[in-house]
């Protein structure tokens, strides 16, 4: 999927297991396995709402918002599908500054100025391959492979998206359908406070596979039945849900997000 940043000031630099697929504009945490929390600093996988070991945050901390926050590392900033991509695909966001209409087969397509979407291409060398050893001698006798990813931290950075659901937050649970605003809107509106998504009982293993993972764009196939780690959803008026960010726009016709870290 893809992230563009329009303001932002620290980009700082975690692994990431070759085994867990990030996109860039995913929301990620901590990974809370013995190989991630093995390396300094820790490595970073989705961030998942749901009330699960695999959310990266359990139990009773779960009904404290303030803590919840303090465990969302940031925003992923690269593309890592890993060696489980579950079907995903890396996309990127251009700019285009004039508009343009024209004929795609039989459908006629017509933009207007400003960022859209397309899929982005990458050569092998880019991808997560399987790797059992490094060749940095001061590191140890690894079990695992990782892989470096930049991570957006700085709060009031401000970024274009297609990592989003027009989903609801409910609570530490599953998302609910439609949009759901803290302003009361019904699709995305400026003011509204944003938290990551629910992988809703799906599995979020590597055994099994990140099963059910919405493909591009996330916008339309993402539903309520869906893995939706590491997306965006509307915090709506939950109170217990980590408040990660603000709406600034919603352009519906490219299906982009603008939004503020917060």
């Amino acid at each position: 999927m893809a992230l563009r940043a329009l303001n932002s000031v620290v980009a700082a630099n975690y692994a990431k297991l070759s085994i867990d697929p990030v996109l860039a504009g995913d929301i990620v945490t901590f990974s809370n396995s013995a190989n991630g929390t093995a390396v300094n600093p820790a490595a970073v996988f989705r961030a998942d709402r749901y009330n699960s070991s695999a959310a990266g945050y359990t139990g009773a901390v779960q009904t404290i918002t303030a803590v919840l926050r303090g465990l969302i590392v940031g925003v992923c900033a690269d593309d890592a599908v890993g060696t489980n991509p579950a079907g995903e695909t890396p996309t990127m966001i251009n700019n285009d500054p004039a508009g343009s209409n024209f004929v795609n087969g039989s459908a006629f397509q017509s933009y207007t100025n400003g960022f859209y979407v397309g899929v982005k291409r990458a050569i092998s060398d880019f991808k997560d391959e399987s790797i059992d050893v490094v060749t940095n001698l001061t590191a140890g006798i690894p079990t695992y492979s990782q892989r470096g990813v930049s991570v957006y931290t700085t709060p009031s950075s401000q970024f274009v998206t297609d990592r989003f659901a027009l989903l609801t937050a409910q609570n530490a649970g599953n998302d609910t359908a439609n949009w759901t605003g803290t302003t009361g809107s019904t699709s995305p509106a400026p003011g509204d406070l944003l938290t990551v998504g629910s992988s809703n009982g799906n599995a979020t293993s590597v055994a099994t596979g990140y099963t059910n993972t919405p493909l591009q764009p996330t916008v339309t196939t993402a539903l309520t039945s869906t893995n939706n780690r590491g997306l965006l959803v509307s915090a709506s008026t939950a109170n217990a849900v980590p408040i990660i960010g603000r709406v600034d726009y919603y352009d519906s016709g490219a299906g982009l997000l603008y939004w503020t870290l917060i």
